[in-house]
């Protein structure tokens, strides 16, 4: 195994015994999906459907902050940043690598600058993201009660975060969802993104669908507040603001 595989696992073990609220939500993404092809097109620029999902879960999560909080004993501790973790996989030495890439102020970037921050981790040559590298250094037997720790851990939060996006999806055709607990309060999985017709405006059309898996810590959010982040979220994502955006701001300085 590789360390990054290693620093993986060891994060892992941060979630074994997370009281979890699933849920499996579509979100339409026929407008934003048109609008990257649309810049490809004209650009040759192939935006990051990951950046555009961190974006929204950003602002979705900035509108509903009692998700933006972890349990420390007894308490709760809110975080006044909002603070979006990315599971990156790349390939070093042809091998599979993996690193976490804490999106800080996530809520106040555009997409153009989330996007810049995953490209610039996904071409990284180093195994792990930088200053994550003790992570594959924990030995095995010590995993578990670190990894606890680090849970409860203000310090480990104010780095990367409660909430992360994980996709699952990229590449595949096959149109799913994808069961990812995420390391946090909040884990956002994409999963497959499939096709089917549907009517708009008394018209039979296509809309292309994601699948994505919504993993909420029950210990620190409720049934209410996780509808209203999942309601906001899937809104945000359908709508296509952050890309609409970024497409007129790189057609006018072109």
């Amino acid at each position: 195994m590789s360390r990054a595989r290693r620093a993986l696992a060891a994060g892992q073990e941060s979630v074994r015994h997370k009281h979890l609220m699933l849920a499996l939500v579509e979100a339409d993404l026929t407008v934003p999906r048109g609008l990257i092809r649309e810049h490809g097109e004209s650009t040759g620029e192939h935006l990051s459907l990951t950046a555009y999902v961190t974006t929204c879960v950003a602002r979705a999560l900035a509108e509903v902050p009692e998700l933006n909080a972890f349990r420390r004993g007894h308490s709760l501790v809110f975080l006044d940043e909002v603070i979006v973790e990315v599971l990156l996989e790349r390939t070093i030495d042809g091998q599979p690598a993996v690193g976490y890439l804490p999106i800080r102020h996530a809520d106040a970037k555009t997409l153009r600058q989330v996007h810049d921050e995953i490209r610039a981790g996904q071409a990284a040559r180093h195994e792990t993201i930088a200053g994550q590298q003790w992570l594959a250094l924990i030995p095995p037997f010590a995993a578990r009660p670190l990894m606890w720790w680090v849970r409860r851990s203000t310090r480990w939060a104010l780095q990367l975060g409660v909430a992360g996006v994980n996709n699952l999806g990229m590449g595949t055709k096959v149109a799913g969802w994808g069961l990812s607990p995420g390391a946090g309060t909040l884990g956002v999985t994409i999963g497959g993104i499939g096709r089917r017709l549907a009517w708009q405006d008394g018209q039979l059309g296509e809309q292309e669908i994601a699948h994505l898996t919504l993993a909420f810590d029950h210990d620190v959010i409720d049934g209410a507040p996780a509808a209203r982040f999942t309601e906001r979220l899937v809104e945000l994502l359908a709508g296509g603001e952050a890309l609409r955006v970024l497409v007129g701001e790189d057609a006018a300085s072109g």
